[in-house]
């Protein structure tokens, strides 16, 4: 984990796990009981998450379960996540949860694309 410099001057800890890489892609995200579908930008992008661009207004909660599906990269990837942040009307982070070795390496090989700056 980095550290950060707060607005005061001060630092504070930074809590992703992996850093994060701007990315353009399309995305499609449901709440697992299917009360709500969304569709949105992605962003940014990580090994453990992403954030998630829309101009929907989201009821939803942190630690919401989702199935998202997004393209980015020429990548096609559905995963699970949940919800850890949600900014109404500017979009929502979430936390991919457990894939199979097949996704996680493409979701690798789309971070190398991102650190290469390829795809942005």
């Amino acid at each position: 984990m980095g550290l950060m410099v707060a607005q005061d001057g001060g630092e504070v800890r930074e809590r992703r796990r992996h850093e994060r890489y701007a990315v353009h892609g399309d995305a499609e995200v449901m709440v697992s009981d299917g009360r709500l579908l969304f569709r949105g930008n992605t962003v940014d992008i990580s090994l453990s998450g992403c954030f998630i661009e829309t101009r929907a207004r989201l009821m939803l909660e942190a630690g919401t379960p989702v199935e998202m599906v997004f393209r980015a990269g020429g990548l096609t990837m559905r995963v699970q996540a949940t919800v850890r942040a949600v900014r109404p009307g500017v979009g929502a982070g979430f936390l991919f949860g457990e894939m199979s070795a097949y996704m996680q390496t493409g979701l690798e090989g789309l971070i190398r694309q991102m650190q290469r700056g390829v795809g942005r």
